[in-house]
């Protein structure tokens, strides 16, 4: 069952030891993935970028993108109180790469990568799939429900 993804990694690894990567972390998900995404997350582990990654510059209002760069500024976490009575929790993250600068938004459970030190100035953030909406402060992204932050 070799994956239309082992010719990326063919010089590392044989057939028979990236299908069973792919297995193993399809297993390691509790069978929530199907083979195409288990293979990119083994290419990934494996140091292979398998994104496409949107410039900073480039990044417009109501789109998807994928965007990666530099942590150069955390707000400090602030916690506040929803219209339905729960809390929630957000940070404000600035990053940069080297074609400009977004603001990054982290709500309730991704706060914990600020709160562990996943995360951190200087540090670097992978947005994958993540949605860009206009706000007061400018153009900014957050994961939504089917985005992930990746800290480096």
């Amino acid at each position: 069952m070799v994956s239309r993804h082992y010719k990326r990694v063919s010089d590392r690894v044989s057939a028979l030891d990236f299908d069973e990567r792919v297995r193993a972390k399809g297993e390691e998900w509790g069978g929530l993935l199907d083979n195409d995404a288990a293979a990119l997350l083994v290419l990934e582990e494996m140091g292979i970028d398998v994104a496409e990654w949107t410039p900073i510059a480039s990044i417009e209002e109501n789109a998807e993108v994928s965007v990666r760069g530099e942590v150069v500024a955390l707000t400090p976490m602030r916690e506040f109180t929803r219209q339905d009575g729960t809390k929630g929790r957000v940070v404000n993250v600035t990053l940069k790469d080297a074609t400009g600068a977004c603001r990054v938004v982290l709500w309730d459970d991704d706060v914990e990568l600020v709160a562990r030190g996943r995360l951190k100035v200087g540090g670097f953030l992978r947005c994958l799939d993540c949605f860009v909406r206009r706000t007061n402060f400018g153009l900014e992204v957050g994961r939504g429900k089917f985005g992930a932050l990746l800290p480096e």
